[in-house]
């Protein structure tokens, strides 16, 4: 199939592009603001969510206003003031009883400036919970309000026809196996091969593989994939099979190729003891300057939860590459 995106070895997931004209279904676009992308990373002094001195909620000024309380009270005009008061004048108004009226005031007065600065408080937090920059769902795009097609829940198993690829899995590094869903294989099942990151394939939930460029074909690659598929859970094994060979074939792997689905042959198996359907196909294509006929893909869906599968491809009439997939196909692992 034609070369996936970001290039034939895609060593990050990519871009997160989409061939059927919508975005993935994973939750809400993240908004713009804050300061612009800088490439080089140069934002201003204190970082992109820097704030002014003494922090985004300072008072006064800009906040509360200070609160001005009432003069002291002293004894009226005339009476004797309460051994340690200031001398008089006094203003008219009853006579305090000594030096514990003024604590009591003194004991107020703190209550409420105690109540002003505990309600300054709460409105400081609240304000910083609504404004404080998330970045929970910032790599998150949106849906759109008008997919045709169905969109899986949470537990991402809903479709009963072609979606675009959900995601592309973590691209597997090292000797480590190329696992996802419930399948996994050995990556020098297929010597020389390239593990990537598929996010191109119709259906796929994390889907990972290997991919190998065709010699002396113009951007075409073969490739063996494993991922969950984002199918209803009420679709059988076979079913799934069948569907998703369909949405291979008119999903972006053959995009401008002018793909013809072949006829199919169908068949049960086990892979690693666990049930299992495989559909075999050729998908042709009338596009000259590929230099080459199409490919013969080989799909197996397992009986796991949710459904695992294999996607493999290899050009058309190509034994050795042929060869090779059958080695893969053979090396698949079920996580029990």
């Amino acid at each position: 199939m034609t070369t996936p995106t970001g290039g034939p070895y895609n060593p990050t997931r990519g871009p997160e592009t989409n061939p059927y004209g919508q975005d993935p279904y994973w939750g809400a676009q993240p908004q713009a603001g804050g300061y612009p992308y800088q490439p080089d990373g140069a934002y201003p002094p204190g970082g992109p969510y820097s704030y002014p001195p003494g922090g985004p909620y300072s008072y006064p000024p800009g906040g509360y206003t200070a609160v001005a309380y009432p003069p002291t009270q002293f004894p009226p005009a005339g009476q004797q003031a309460p051994p340690g008061w200031p001398a008089g004048p006094y203003p008219p108004g009853p006579a305090p009883k000594g030096r514990g009226s003024a604590s009591a005031w003194l004991v107020g007065a703190g209550l409420a400036l105690l109540s002003v600065i505990a309600l300054v408080a709460l409105l400081a937090l609240n304000l910083g919970n609504r404004h404080a920059p998330s970045t929970a769902n910032n790599s998150i795009p949106s849906a759109r309000a008008t997919a045709p097609l169905m969109q899986p829940n949470a537990s991402g198993q809903t479709a009963t026809d072609c979606t675009p690829n959900v995601s592309g899995g973590d691209r597997p590094t090292g000797d480590a196996p190329i696992s996802a869903g419930k399948l996994s294989f050995p990556a020098d099942a297929a010597p020389g091969w390239t593990p990537f990151s598929d996010n191109q394939t119709p259906n796929l939930v994390g889907a990972v593989g290997l991919v190998q460029e065709v010699q002396g074909v113009s951007q075409w690659v073969m490739q063996a994939v494993v991922a969950a598929t984002n199918f209803d859970t009420k679709m059988d094994v076979a079913a799934q099979a069948s569907k998703l060979m369909q949405c291979v074939a008119s999903g972006p792997g053959y995009d401008g190729a002018s793909p013809t689905l072949g006829q199919t042959k169908t068949s049960s198996i086990t892979v690693d003891g666990v049930k299992a359907a495989r559909i075999d196909a050729d998908i042709t294509i009338s596009d000259p300057s590929r230099d080459v006929k199409g490919d013969s893909v080989s799909i197996i869906a397992v009986d796991t939860k949710p459904v695992s599968v294999f996607v493999g491809t290899t050009p058309i009439g190509d034994s050795a590459a042929a060869d090779t997939l059958n080695k893969v196909i053979s090396a698949l692992k079920v996580e029990k």
